[in-house]
């Protein structure tokens, strides 16, 4: 195999999905020696892992979930753009980036393009957690000086999170109007039930990169301290902690999730279900309190 070496992006953020990585996206954004890309997740690895290479075509008359996504943000982009033109406001470096975003082939050299190359960029696609050990080799090979951000959540709370957005949130309903075979089917998705082994999760990544190159974030600390959790984020990244202007900014909640508790039926099988995990993972991360604390907060439903 041939080894190309490409030095963009700087990082990625693989998820797991509803673990804040919507808050760091949006965080990121404010940061002047960062450059985020306009579309948050790209997923370029997970689309060659789980997809393939698709011609411009293939894309277009895709009803893939992904490929539709894709569709509707080069869309409305592509709209903004011409509105731009009319009001003599066109940004023509942005509309590049739009274009080759829209009609660029998929390849590796491609994707490494779409990051700025003279500030610190990064690629947050949260489904590359489902990624396996050979993709995660695939990408080390090509991108070996990437850092790894991993952002983790009790499974638990993430799973009825994520049920709740993909069930209620995208389809318009409330809670009480989604039937109990729905739920049960969600938190059975086989890549995401994968996903909450943090173990292995961990583990496949460091194989390749190594502890240095790896952060691994909580949730937890999130919600309890997020200007400390991004101070964090900073230092692993070589960025400059957050200005004080910026801090106010850093106690908003972004993408706020669906209201209602998780009835305690749907706990209950989400622990049965994911009990195994947390213990394992308590146990591998042995100076961290979190995944101990989740096993608490569930310990009524035994």
């Amino acid at each position: 195999m041939n080894r190309h070496f490409f030095s963009k992006p700087d990082f990625i953020v693989i998820g797991p999905p509803k673990t804040g990585t919507t808050w760091i996206y949006r965080n990121l954004e404010f940061h002047p020696q960062v450059w985020m890309p306009p579309d948050k997740e790209i997923r370029h690895f997970w689309e060659k892992a789980f997809i393939g290479e698709l011609s411009y075509k293939e894309r277009k008359s895709s009803t893939h979930w992904h490929c539709v996504a894709r569709q509707i943000f080069c869309q409305k982009r592509l709209r903004e753009h011409r509105q731009n033109l009319l009001s003599v406001k066109l940004d023509v470096k942005t509309l590049w980036w739009d274009l080759k975003y829209a009609y660029g082939r998929h390849t590796d050299s491609w994707y490494s393009s779409l990051f700025d190359k003279s500030l610190v960029s990064g690629d947050i696609s949260a489904k590359y957690c489902e990624l396996p050990d050979d993709e995660v080799s695939k990408i080390h090979h090509h991108f070996p000086n990437l850092k790894i951000l991993i952002t983790l959540r009790d499974p638990v709370e993430r799973e009825w999170s994520r049920a709740k957005m993909n069930l209620c949130k995208r389809t318009g309903r409330e809670i009480e109007e989604v039937s109990e075979p729905e739920f049960i089917k969600e938190f059975n998705d086989p890549p995401q039930r994968q996903s909450n082994d943090y173990v292995s999760l961990i583990s496949r990544w460091t194989k390749h990169f190594g502890e240095n190159q790896i952060l691994v974030l909580f949730y937890d600390d999130l919600l309890k301290n997020p200007i400390g959790y991004f101070k964090e984020l900073c230092k692993f990244l070589q960025i400059s902690a957050p200005e004080r202007v910026h801090e106010k900014q850093l106690n908003e909640v972004v993408f706020k999730g669906v209201k209602g508790n998780m009835p305690v039926k749907y706990e209950k099988y989400l622990f049965d279900l994911h009990k195994g995990n947390i213990v394992n993972f308590a146990r591998y991360i042995s100076n961290n309190d979190y995944p101990q604390n989740w096993l608490e907060k569930h310990q009524h439903l035994i």
